[in-house]
């Protein structure tokens, strides 16, 4: 039995990834995906700051993030776990595989371009640093 890990955030390139592990899935028997929200982590401090109303839009968005990805995998029939989890993305999704045992990952990219990748680096370059599993990037 595989497990197949998609971080999901409604991007067009997160939307890819997933039909991409969603074929990958039909044509690999046993498979589960795991499609994993990373939330923003909206601590008690930056709460005081942040209006309300902005912090219920965020959260918002972020459940319809999950609703996408269920309109997707749902009707295939595959087996899938759905997951949400506050904090930085690229710890998350690596804390999330190791924890998980994953054995594949397939993600989005955003395409930073070379320099602004090389500069700030991108949460598909920090998660394959930090993975031990194989990485697939779908742009």
């Amino acid at each position: 039995m595989s497990k197949l890990l998609v971080p999901f955030d409604n991007s067009s390139t997160a939307l890819r990834a997933l039909e991409h592990a969603i074929a990958y899935a039909r044509s690999h028997e046993g498979t589960t995906l795991h499609v994993l929200t990373v939330l923003d982590d909206v601590s008690p401090e930056t709460r005081e700051l942040i209006d309300a109303v902005e912090i219920e839009r965020v959260l918002a968005a972020e459940a319809k993030q999950q609703q996408t990805a269920r309109a997707l995998v749902e009707p295939t029939g595959l087996a899938c776990v759905y997951q949400a989890v506050p904090g930085t993305p690229a710890r998350v999704i690596a804390d999330y595989a190791r924890d998980h045992s994953i054995d594949h990952i397939v993600m989005g990219t955003r395409g930073l371009g070379k320099i602004a990748g090389l500069l700030l680096g991108s949460v598909a370059t920090k998660v394959m640093r930090e993975v031990g599993c194989p990485v697939t990037l779908v742009k």
